[in-house]
């Protein structure tokens, strides 16, 4: 998948046909094994994309994600800590796929009661790896500035990239996101 994507931090494990009775309602969903289901959307305006003028042709996919141990991080609100993550993939990076996959994490996370991890900190989405020190502050700084603009709760999440270094990732609740997706740069990481 070369499309956007997005995590659903579940207070209880739940798996990807869980949607399926919800999804077969607006999508055509096949399963491709015990843990994973594949899916294109049909019907966009059933979560509230009217606008569009078609249905994408872009493959979506649902399934399950392994989740970092963040419980010691807490998460102001939450009553019970993530348990489990499913990971929601679109195939293309289209920017009607980027609005249809915001919609179907708002919509799922609105059904498992889930907070959404954008997979790194939104309005910058490369790694701050190869940039020199005072770069990385001033993105940092861009992407902190940007989500203070919007209501909901979100956090900054501190974690390890497999070469040892610190990256970060926002994870924010419904409240959050609904306001991300009305924004003018709204966009998801890919």
């Amino acid at each position: 998948m070369s499309g956007p994507t997005a995590g659903l931090w579940l207070a209880e494990a739940r798996g990807a046909r869980d949607a399926v009775p919800w999804l077969e309602g607006f999508c055509d969903v096949r399963a491709e094994d015990d843990a994973w289901i594949t899916f294109w959307v049909r019907e966009p305006a059933a979560i509230g994309l009217g606008g569009l003028a078609h249905a994408s042709s872009a493959r979506f996919q649902l399934g399950p994600e392994t989740l970092e141990d963040y419980q010691e991080l807490g998460f102001p609100g939450l009553d019970r800590p993530p348990v489990a993550e499913l990971a929601l993939l679109a195939s293309s990076g289209a920017r009607e796929n980027h609005l249809l996959l915001g919609r179907l994490a708002l919509f799922l996370a609105e059904r498992f009661d889930a907070l959404i991890d954008f997979g790194g900190l939104l309005g910058y989405g490369h790694s701050l790896d190869d940039l020199p020190a005072e770069e990385e502050t001033v993105r940092l700084a861009e992407a902190r500035r940007l989500v203070s603009t919007l209501p909901g709760r979100v956090r900054e999440v501190p974690y390890t990239t497999y070469d040892g270094g610190r990256w970060y990732t926002h994870v924010g609740d419904r409240a959050f996101l609904s306001a991300w997706l009305e924004h003018p740069d709204f966009h998801l990481l890919t």
